[in-house]
């Protein structure tokens, strides 16, 4: 499987806690290194969004994305140098969907061009099911894969090398007005990226104030969009009440949450999940996820 087409590949890391876990695999690297401090309850998360090159984003989705998500991490198919002083015009006088792009634009540049960024693919994880459709060895997947993702990041440098200097500094500020604009994928992506809202480790570490910020305003975006009844915010709340990242871990409303987006949406593997969550739970425990569920999944009905 070739690597994430630049319009595409931001899809691969929006989702730690639903799908974009779709945040159930949006969960390895790039974001591992946050989970200690973003954890609101001690508990380290284990929930990352996988990086745009992470073998495991090859590996079969719990949620399907709704169509609505994909399409809006499309991009116009003109190059980056035509585009970019497009899209900063259009987001400068209030487009969100200019500044939802906007931020999908620089923020893949900045991911590119970190000097950190691991390409090892030789402990990745590989599912049976891309083997076998694959016809390759594990050994002969990963070397394909990497070298892929070398020449897929060395297009990309080149496309971002249209935009200004410095530009990409921009992408904190345009998820935030995109998310604080209503916009759905940057509300569901935001909670990704506490280290471009808050900063490195070193900063982190010395912001409390900022990560409670983060927190609760991570926590506002999907709660908004579960609320209006959407699948992939139902989800990523379940997710994040289950790994207690950014709210404190709550199992029965992790397993109400991702019920009930289940109800609304085919998600791989749902049942399989419900049911490995239910066995580190009461049975009355599990009769209030229940109840909780219905109730949600009504709601949306209506």
């Amino acid at each position: 499987m070739p690597p994430p087409n630049l319009k595409y590949s931001i899809l691969d890391q929006c989702v730690r806690l639903s799908k974009f876990a779709l945040i159930a695999c949006m969960f390895t690297s790039c974001a591992k290194k946050n989970d200690d401090v973003q954890s609101v309850n001690g508990t380290p998360g284990n929930a990352a969004p996988a990086a745009a090159t992470d073998v495991r984003s090859v590996r079969p989705k719990p949620v399907a994305i709704d169509a609505d998500l994909q399409s809006a991490q499309r991009l116009p198919d003109v190059p980056l140098k035509d585009l970019y002083p497009s899209l900063l015009t259009r987001a400068e006088a209030g487009d969100l969907e200019a500044k939802r792009q906007l931020f999908l634009v620089l923020n893949e540049c900045r991911i590119a061009m970190q000097p950190d960024r691991s390409l090892d693919y030789s402990n990745s994880q590989v599912s049976p099911e891309i083997l076998k459709a694959s016809g390759k060895t594990r050994e002969r997947f990963l070397v394909d894969q990497q070298l892929r993702s070398l020449t897929y990041t060395e297009e990309t440098l080149k496309q971002c090398e249209g935009i200004p200097s410095g530009a990409q500094k921009e992408a904190a500020r345009w998820l935030k007005e995109a998310a604080e604009g209503g916009d759905t994928y940057a509300r569901l992506a935001y909670y990704n990226y506490l280290d471009l809202i808050v900063g490195d480790q070193q900063e982190q570490a010395t912001s409390p104030e900022k990560i409670q910020e983060f927190n609760e305003d991570s926590f506002r975006y999907i709660k908004s969009v579960a609320d209006a009844s959407n699948a992939d915010g139902l989800f990523t709340l379940g997710t994040a009440y289950e790994r207690g990242i950014i709210t404190p871990k709550d199992p029965v409303r992790a397993y109400a949450y991702k019920k009930a987006a289940g109800e609304l949406m085919p998600i791989n593997r749902n049942d399989q999940i419900l049911y490995f969550m239910a066995q580190s739970m009461t049975p009355n425990e599990i009769k209030k996820a229940n109840q909780l569920a219905n109730s949600l999944t009504q709601r949306s009905k209506k």
